[in-house]
Order: structure tokens, then sequence, then C-alpha cells
């Protein structure tokens, strides 16, 4: 029998697309061995503790916890324990927005006071736009909930309007859209807005139309100070004394962030937004389209346009606050996804996020 050439040809042809296929799923050996050093040390150092997943492709290329879940306590952090998330909780209250603008009940360019119609400062109601408190062009300012002093108003403000209530009265920080000043209390006027125009509480509102589809059942809202063998514990220093960080932060994650969450719930989140299961995609694309400096619409969008090699581009969140420190970054070109969730101080999630992109080859 006569050899089949082009059968030959086609066998040939495939081995070679299998080849390429493993070649670009396969992980990077050396480079996962340098973070596992680089990680190990900072822990070492009580420079980090927390868990970090590495995917390309969808694919989980490394998958692991370091340090202690509490640091006074021996147990150690979990690939399944729960971080608070910081500010990267930022991007539940974006695609919550933008499930409205999908469904044709807001516009990026409405304006505050067209859905808050009582808002108090009309100089903010009447100029601020969706689009521009989700870039932090609006001036919009931080909420006064953080730190030993603002106690009292952490014990007051149990819900979104209590915490729109501490500022609603102040103006912008500058013309709206001049400026670019990155804060807090532009996402909680996002949230208030989202209640009035969903009917719904901003934390039923999350859990029913963004941690459900996505599969993210690890996922919640939890008071600070929650005590479960899941949950890590961060620390802050106060009067010279470690206490935990409770005694600086919100009660409770509200639409600036403060959510609870692990790696791989987050990593759900990330490819839900892929499939187009919690966002249409053409608004998706543009919202992670580098809009004005490091922001997309409601996302770290950065390393994009003329000038940067499209390796760059990543989309994403970031987060940190006392005894906290999260990093959420995803790369298009490459298919790679970097989450890093830690309960110890910045710089030091970001620290092992910028190793990766520094060391995995594309």
């Amino acid at each position: 029998m006569k050899p089949n050439h082009f059968a030959i040809a086609l066998l040939a042809l495939s081995a070679t697309c299998a080849q390429a296929a493993e070649s670009r799923h396969a992980p990077d050996a050396l480079a996962l061995a340098q973070l596992d050093g680089y990680a190990l040390g900072m822990a070492e150092a009580g420079q980090f503790a927390g868990v970090v997943l590495i995917t390309r492709d969808g694919r989980v290329l490394s998958e692991k916890a370091y340090g202690l879940r509490d640091e006074n306590t021996e147990h150690a952090n979990a690939t399944d324990t729960r971080f608070n998330l910081a500010s990267a909780g930022k991007m539940f209250t974006a695609v919550a927005v933008l499930q409205q603008v999908a469904q044709g009940k807001l516009g990026l360019d409405t304006k505050v006071g067209e859905v808050l119609k009582d808002y108090p400062n009309k100089a903010f109601a009447d100029s601020v736009t969706v689009r521009q408190l989700l870039t932090h062009t609006a001036g919009a300012g931080d909420i006064e909930l953080f730190g030993t002093e603002n106690a009292g108003n952490r014990g007051r403000a149990g819900t979104v309007a209590d915490m729109l209530a501490l500022h609603d009265t102040r103006a912008p920080a500058f013309p709206p859209g001049t400026q670019q000043e990155y804060g807090n209390f532009g996402h909680v006027v996002l949230g208030r807005m989202l209640e009035v125009l969903s009917g719904e509480d901003f934390e039923t509102y999350v859990n029913r139309h963004i941690f459900t589809p996505a599969g993210m059942r690890r996922t919640a809202f939890v008071d600070c100070g929650t005590q479960a063998d899941d949950l890590a514990v961060g620390y802050v220093t106060v009067d010279g004394k470690r206490q935990v960080n409770c005694a600086t932060l919100p009660v409770r994650g509200f639409p600036a962030g403060g959510q609870v969450s692990t790696a791989a719930d987050m990593l759900r989140f990330v490819q839900a937004l892929q499939a187009g299961n919690l966002l249409p995609p053409a608004l998706f694309a543009e919202a992670i389209k580098t809009q004005r400096e490091f922001m997309g619409l409601g996302f770290f969008a950065t390393g994009y346009g003329p000038g940067w090699p499209a390796r760059e581009f990543r989309w994403g969140h970031g987060g940190n606050a006392d005894g906290i420190c999260t990093d959420v970054r995803t790369y298009p070109t490459t298919g790679e996804t970097y989450i890093v969730l830690s309960n110890r101080d910045a710089p030091g999630c970001f620290a092992v996020a910028n190793f990766l992109h520094k060391h995995m080859k594309p």
C-alpha cells in the first residue's frame, strides 16, 4: 500500500498544532519557581501572607498559599481562605451599575441628580455623571469611614443611604471631568443610584446579580471581626499595639469595597465577565478600555494604547487598607490572570503581582 502523503501531512500538522497549544498552556517552570521563592522569602520576612493564583487561558498554572491566616495563631493560610478585598470590590459596583446601563435604565452620561432627585448639593447633582464617577474624574473625594478618628461615623452609617449622607452636601473638589483623583465616595454615590434604580438594597443586588450567576459561593458581605476558620485576619498598629484591623476599617463591605472572597471565586468573577455572563461583551470591552489615565469604566485599565506593547495591557483592580492587600489583573493578549490576595499591608501583594508581570513569559 502506498503511503498517504496527505494523511501523513495532516498528522504532522496536527502534532505541530498540539505542541504549540501545549507550549502556550505550559507553565513557565522557572518563573513559577522563582515566584515561589520570592513569596516564601517575603512571608518569612513578614511582608506577605496570602494566596497567589495564576492562570493562562483558563488553565490553572499555580495556586499556592503563604504565611499565617492570623499572625497571632499558628493557623496557616490555605488556598480556600477568604480575604477582605478592599477596593478590588469596587469592580462589583461597576458591574452592577453597567448592568443598569445595559438594561437602558441609565446612561454613562446620566447625571447624579437625574436618579437621586433630592441630592442636597445641586452643583454635584447637576454636573457629575456616571462616567465621571466610574473613572474617578468627578471630584467626589473620599469618605470618612477609615481610621480610628472615624469610629463614630462607622457606628452611625449602617446603610448606603447613611454613608451618602456623610458627604452629600459637599461640592465637587474640581470641575467634573477636568482632573482625576482616586477616592471612595464616588462609588457610594453609584451604590445609592443602583439601589434607587433596582429597588433592591446594595448587598441583595450584588448577591443576586453578580455573585450567584458567577458561581461565587464563597464571596460575601461579612462583618469585620467575624471569626471563622476560613477568614483571614488583618492587623493594624494603633498607639504602638497590634490590633485587629476592625479598629480602622468600615464595619462591613460597601460599594467602595471590603467584601470577602477567595482567589478561586475572583477567578470565577473574571471568567464570568469574559464569557459575557454578567455584561454584554461590547459594553464589557468598553469598560476595560483605558478611558482616562489608569481607569476604564470602574476597572483599572493600564498599559494600553499607542506606544505600549500589547503584552502590557491589563485590566482588573487592586486594593489596600490596614492589614489588607489585593491585586486582581488579567492580560487579554497573553490570556493570563494573576490573583493575589493578602492579609498583610501593601505593598506586599503588589510586589508579588509585579514579579509575575516581569518574569512570566508571554
